[in-house]
């Protein structure tokens, strides 16, 4: 019995060796191996368009968790393309209404779009408005529907500026400036009531360049000819019913309707962009390899990174200069991308940024990616890169620099109050703001402009690999579109910010899984209300423009563009920037 008990004891315990060991077995398996998926067939991925979509990393969630915080335009790209090759995604939702992004970042979002619809599986489109950049996105989707009683205007592009000459003589200002390139625009709506001849030409060519983009993406989204398209832009249905019968659209429905239909009765479901983008972020915050990109967004001038009282975003060459080191010098980081969505600014803080890209690709590759905006100062940054890649409707180019000063004499003495100035030095008031320039002050100031642009056009020549001569015909101040800029030899490729990383990762011989490191970084609550403590910056529109009133963005635009001006010109005196606000409705 005593044996017999024994044996028991004996035989329990090996079976719970065995059990251990297999426990043991299979937790080590486990750990080795990817977990099994859970396949939905039927998952559609929704992405809900917002208005407005930052291109660069902000404070846009206080309160959020930089993880949760809203996509950018190149994560919100990046997602729908990784969707493409996922067996999990069944096919792309997209919803969206009136959306006030740019061309380029309009192209960068579509691109995505047209990628996966090419993967075999359907895009359905659900809107309430159809403008022209809400139709240049759905018309690459299989299926486009309005809501029943929706708004349709796919119209052709336009281009307004403010002219200030006649206000600046009511209130007694006169202009003096002066400027290089016969195309360089940028001081007339501060010197005249409407565009110069050349400026005018230049304007309807950029004009004709986006508008064929415009027409021929409807043409090709939606099967048509180029004068069917056209047709359709020249008289277009603004009701419900008429866009239907046009073909404008497939289908009047209501939101409720297209969900039913594109998931079925059964248990199909939405897969939202932000639950699919969070576990996408911390992917591609591990690789073997690092590319970092570094936003250049906003008007440039010396000093750091701020925003000024009107929300104006500008970008300091300090803040870049310091990162480009950083990068430069951190060992684990393979490539640089700068990301520049800017219509320029200061002359000297671009050309101290254009300095610090030139050392950079002494070490490592450094590719640029063109946004909405790459012209003048935003140019000068980028023409010494490795490479430079832009969307089809970037604008970008203006070559060219204007300088000067606003004489505020008579405002001042319509106010009551008399400037009396004492000088010693026969140019010491050259830059005053209560005198014009006499004809030896403008002289010598246009001197030292005409040297300022000479090194303009040198360092891009030697960028580009041209002649001082083939790069000023098309430099001048001359403002071209991606696609122009290509033709002319600015720009290396068209593509979006994927397609820059991409040839980063060439340059650099990458291979493999790339950690993506974006700077400046996404921060947290604590993080920002620190940063708020110690250097705070008022915004004097709060409480308005967060109501995103049109009136009141057409009020405060003209003096956030002075204001921009102001700055630059009272730092370094010679700006290189875009002619005025140069927005493409």
């Amino acid at each position: 019995m005593a044996q017999q008990s024994v044996k028991l004891l004996l035989w329990i315990s090996a079976f719970g060796v065995l059990i251990a060991v297999s426990i043991v077995v299979a937790l080590i398996l486990l750990a080795d191996s990817e977990p099994p998926r859970l396949v939905h067939r039927s998952r559609y991925l929704h992405v809900r368009v917002p208005t407005t979509l930052s291109d660069a990393p902000g404070n846009e969630g206080f309160l959020v968790d930089p993880v949760d915080m809203p996509a950018l335009t190149t994560e919100l790209t990046a997602a729908v393309r990784a969707a493409a090759t996922d067996e999990d995604i069944a096919g792309l939702f997209l919803e969206m209404n009136s959306l006030a992004i740019g061309w380029a970042q309009a192209q960068e979002i579509r691109s995505s779009i047209q990628e996966f619809q090419e993967s075999g599986r359907p895009c359905v489109v659900w809107t309430e408005n159809i403008g022209n950049k809400e139709y240049y996105l759905a018309s690459v989707c299989d299926e486009v529907h309005l809501a029943p009683t929706g708004f349709t205007l796919v119209n052709g592009l336009s281009i307004t500026q403010l002219y200030f000459h006649d206000a600046f003589e009511r209130f007694g200002v006169s202009s003096n400036f002066a400027h290089v390139g016969d195309f360089k625009s940028a001081i007339e709506p501060y010197e005249r009531s409407g565009p110069s001849e050349a400026a005018a030409t230049a304007t309807h060519t950029l004009l004709d360049s986006l508008f064929s983009q415009l027409v021929t993406g409807i043409a090709e989204g939606r099967d048509l000819s180029f004068d069917e398209a056209l047709s359709l832009v020249n008289d277009p249905p603004m009701n419900p019913k008429m866009a239907l019968e046009t073909g404008l659209v497939d289908q009047l429905s209501y939101r409720d309707e297209v969900v039913d239909k594109i998931l079925g009765e059964s248990e199909g479901e939405l897969w939202h962009l932000s639950e699919y983008l969070s576990p996408l972020r911390k992917r591609w915050q591990n690789g073997d390899s690092t590319v970092a990109v570094i936003h250049v967004d906003g008007t440039i001038i010396t000093g750091e990174t701020n925003q000024d009282m009107f929300g104006g975003q500008f970008v300091g060459d300090r803040t870049i200069n310091r990162q480009l080191k950083d990068l430069r010098e951190d060992e684990n980081v393979d490539a640089v991308v700068l990301r520049v969505n800017s219509p320029g600014g200061s002359g000297m803080a671009s050309d101290s940024i254009w300095r610090e890209v030139e050392l950079t690709k002494q070490v490592k590759p450094v590719v640029v990616s063109m946004g909405d905006y790459a012209a003048s100062g935003g140019y000068y940054i980028s023409m010494g890169a490795d490479r430079i890649v832009a969307q089809p409707g970037t604008l970008t180019g203006s070559i060219g620099v204007f300088g000067g000063k606003l004489n505020m004499e008579g405002l001042f003495k319509s106010l009551g109050v008399n400037p009396y100035t004492f000088e010693r030095g026969e140019y010491s008031n050259i830059l005053s703001t209560t005198s014009d320039f006499d004809d030896d002050e403008l002289a010598k100031f246009q001197g030292f402009l005409d040297g300022f642009y000479d090194t303009f056009v040198n360092k891009a020549a030697t960028g580009r690999d041209m002649t001082f001569d083939q790069l000023h015909e098309v430099a001048q101040g001359r403002v071209w579109t991606g696609e122009q800029a290509l033709e002319r030899g600015l720009v290396d490729e068209l593509g979006g910010l994927n397609t820059a990383i991409a040839a980063a990762m060439e340059l650099a011989n990458i291979t493999g899984d790339v950690e993506i490191l974006r700077l400046p970084e996404r921060r947290g609550f604590f993080e920002q209300l620190m940063e708020e403590i110690s250097n705070p910056q008022p915004d004097a529109r709060v409480g308005l423009i967060e109501a995103q009133h049109p009136a009141v963005e057409q009020i405060l635009d003209p003096y956030s563009e002075l204001l921009q001006v102001a700055a630059v010109l009272n730092s370094d005196g010679v700006a290189a920037m875009l002619p005025g606000t140069l927005e493409i409705h």
